[in-house]
Parts: C-alpha cells; structure tokens; sequence
C-alpha cells in the first residue's frame, strides 16, 4: 500500500488547527437545515390587552417550554398595523362581522368571538332586566364605543334585530366596560372570556342569554413568506390548538 508524502512538523500543526474547521464546513448544511425548521428568536406580537391577559396568558407557558429558544415581545395596539412596516411578526385581533376586510395578510381562525350582554347582581337586584332586546333602552348601559351611543345587532334563536342604546358610561376598552359593570353602573358588552369568572363567582348575571352579538371571530394573521419563520408557524398551531377553550 503506497502511502503520500510525509507531513513536515510545520504542516502537521497547519492541519491540525485547520481540522474542526474543515468539519464545521462539512456539517454547515446539516445545521443549516436545523436551525430552520427550529423555532428561535423574539417574536413580536401585536394585539388587544384582554385578548392577551385572559386568552394568551394562560397558555404562554407551554409554547414556551416547547420553544426554550423563543422570546415572546406583546404590544397592544388597537389601531390596524403595517406588520411588515412596524417590524411585527403576528397579530391577533377579533372580527365582529363574518367576513375579514381585504388584505395581502395570511389570517387563520382560532374561534368565534362571542360577544353577549351582562349585568353585575347588584344591578339585576334593583331593577328588573329586559325581556326583550328593545327593552334595552329603558336601561342604564355602559357603552363600550365612545360617544355615548351604540348599536347592538343582536342575533337571537327567531330573530336578528339591531337596538341603538346609550349610555352615561362610556370607554373604548373592555376591561373598562367590565369593571363598569361589575360596578352596578349598567349593562355592558363583552367577549364571553371575559365574564367567565364573574359568571361562576355570581357577580354578573346575563342579560337577554338567547342573544347574543352577531357572530364574528379570533384570528391569527401574518404577511405570506416563503419560507414561513419557524416562529411563526409554531404560534400558530400552538395557538390554533389551544386557544380556543378559553374563548
């Protein structure tokens, strides 16, 4: 067996130093391939507080022990984002209406986005709750529009009806409107996630329970990229998966 030409001492030190360079190379692509099908880095997530606080909150922790190397960066916003213009990676935003307006967004569902009306016990116990959704406006209402004023399409099991109330009380914030209510200053709308507890705890009773808000839903929605971040579609699933039993 013929052998090459011996290695000076200069050239045997040469390669040994040059040698876990050569193999990291040669393992370049195998780690490559790794590092994008592994989800990693700050995902920055646009949404609404109670969303975040009563929906997402809770399930946080086990996306991330799935995903040791992923950040989560929430920001609340209320206004519609540019995601791809303001550095944003997701968002997660309720529809009241069937359809979602028209946009480049990829946008997946989550569930419904229940909405109903409520009133805390202290005020059902001093006056007697409507019987009908046009009874409404006999009533103190906490408005979550601003404005003073608001439409309420109500959908029940024989009909859809729209009643336009008012009320002294108004904030474009639900968690606002719920503490209003929990107060005894009305009745108030919110999403279902957001009376779940009160309702168990007997603070708030519901009002007219056969209707509800004109159905809308929770979406997850990201600008279209191949390939997707891993990131991104691990939140989505793991979203898609576990959200929907808190809403």
């Amino acid at each position: 067996m013929s052998h090459g030409p011996a290695l000076t001492e200069s050239g045997r030190l040469l390669a040994d130093m040059a040698a876990p360079h050569i193999a990291a190379l040669r393992d370049a692509p195998a780690a490559l391939g790794r590092a994008t099908s592994e989800a990693y880095g700050v995902l920055r997530i646009t949404t609404l507080p109670d969303l975040a606080s009563l929906v997402l909150a809770p399930i946080l922790p086990g996306f991330l022990a799935r995903h040791p190397r992923v950040d989560l960066e929430m920001v609340f916003i209320r206004r519609t984002v540019d995601l791809v213009r303001e550095g944003f990676d997701l968002a997660i935003r309720a529809s009241v209406s069937a359809r979602l307006p028209s946009s480049a967004l990829v946008a997946k569902k989550l569930g419904p986005n229940n909405i109903a009306l409520y009133a805390s016990s202290q005020y059902a116990a001093r006056r007697e709750l409507p019987k009908r959704p046009e009874d409404l406006v006999e009533h103190d209402n906490v408005v979550f529009f601003s404005g003073g004023a608001n439409e309420y399409h109500l959908k029940g099991p024989k009909r859809s009806v729209k009643v336009k109330v008012t009320g002294r009380v108004s904030g474009d914030d639900f968690f606002f409107v719920r503490e209003a209510v929990a107060a005894g200053l009305g009745i108030g709308a919110m999403p279902c996630f957001m009376a779940t507890q009160e309702l168990a705890d007997g603070r708030f009773v519901r009002v007219l329970p056969e209707y509800q808000y004109a159905l809308g839903a929770m979406y997850v929605m990201y600008p279209p990229a191949r390939p997707l971040p891993a990131k991104v579609t691990a939140f989505t699933a793991y979203l898609r998966e576990n959200a929907p039993r808190f809403l």
